[in-house]
C-alpha cells in the first residue's frame, strides 16, 4: 500500500483519504443541523402562532375591499390575524438564504415543514399526554393544499432571493416574499376550496393582498437584522 501511494505521489497523482472525506461530510451535516436548528424552531413557532390567532379577526380591509355598511360581507368574517402572521415564515427563509445561501435555505424549508407536520400529527394523535389538545382539526384537503402551496411558494422565493441579492438590499427580500406570497396563495385557494367555497377567488385576492402588504412591512425587521445575520463567505457580502 505504501509503495502504491509513493508511486502515485511520484507520478504527480493525488491521494484522497476516504476517512477524511467521511469526516468532512459528517462535519458538514452536523454544521447544517446546528445552523438550521434555530430557524426551523422559529418557523414552526410562527406556524403555531398563526394557528393560535386563526380566530382573531383582521379588520384592516373592512369597508375598503367590501361594501361599506354591510358587515356580512366584511373580510374580517374569515380573514384573521393568523393570515397576516404566516408571511413571517418568508422572512425567516430569506434570512437563512442571506446567511447560508440557496442550498441551506431549501433544506430549511423542507426540514421546517417536516417538523411542523410531525408536531401537528403528534398533537392530533396525542402521542404524548403532555401535548396540548388538538381542538379544531382542518380537513385533509385544506391541510394538504396549505402545506404543498406554502412549500412550493417558499422554494420559489428561495430561487428569486438567490438571484436578486445584491447591493440594493431590499430587492431580494421583497421580490422573494412577494413571489412566495402570490404563488402560495394562488395555489392554495383553488386546491383547498374550489367546488366547495363559492367566494374562494375573492378570499384568495384579499389574502394575497394581505401577504403582499406584510412583505413590505417585514422589510423593517429584515433591515434591522442585516447587521446581525451576515452572509457567509462566498455569497458576495449581500
Amino acid at each position: 500500500m505504501d509503495g502504491h501511494v509513493s508511486r502515485l505521489a511520484a507520478e504527480g497523482g493525488v491521494v484522497v483519504s476516504h476517512a477524511a472525506s467521511r469526516t468532512n461530510a459528517l462535519a458538514r451535516v452536523v454544521g447544517a443541523i446546528v445552523a438550521l436548528a434555530l430557524p426551523v424552531f422559529a418557523m414552526v413557532a410562527t406556524l403555531v402562532l398563526a394557528w393560535e390567532f386563526r380566530n382573531a379577526p383582521l379588520t384592516l380591509f373592512d369597508g375598503v375591499l367590501s361594501p361599506s355598511g354591510q358587515p356580512d360581507l366584511y373580510p374580517s368574517k374569515w380573514l384573521s390575524i393568523g393570515h397576516a402572521v404566516v408571511p413571517v415564515v418568508f422572512l425567516l427563509t430569506n434570512l437563512v438564504n442571506r446567511r447560508y445561501g440557496e442550498h441551506l435555505a431549501i433544506a430549511h424549508v423542507l426540514v421546517s415543514w417536516t417538523a411542523a407536520v410531525a408536531l401537528a400529527l403528534a398533537i392530533v394523535y396525542r402521542v404524548d399526554p403532555g401535548l396540548p389538545v388538538a381542538g379544531e382539526v382542518i380537513s385533509t384537503r385544506v391541510a394538504g393544499a396549505f402545506i404543498g402551496a406554502m412549500t412550493i411558494g417558499q422554494l420559489a422565493g428561495v430561487y428569486v432571493f438567490d438571484r436578486t441579492r445584491g447591493v440594493v438590499w431590499w430587492k431580494a427580500p421583497l421580490y422573494s416574499a412577494l413571489t412566495s406570497s402570490f404563488i402560495a396563495m394562488f395555489l392554495f385557494y383553488p386546491s383547498a376550496y374550489a367546488g366547495s367555497e363559492p367566494f374562494w377567488a375573492n378570499q384568495m385576492a384579499i389574502d394575497a393582498g394581505t401577504k403582499a402588504l406584510m412583505s413590505f412591512a417585514l422589510l423593517l425587521p429584515y433591515l434591522a437584522l442585516r447587521p446581525i445575520v451576515r452572509p457567509s463567505g462566498g455569497l458576495g457580502g449581500y
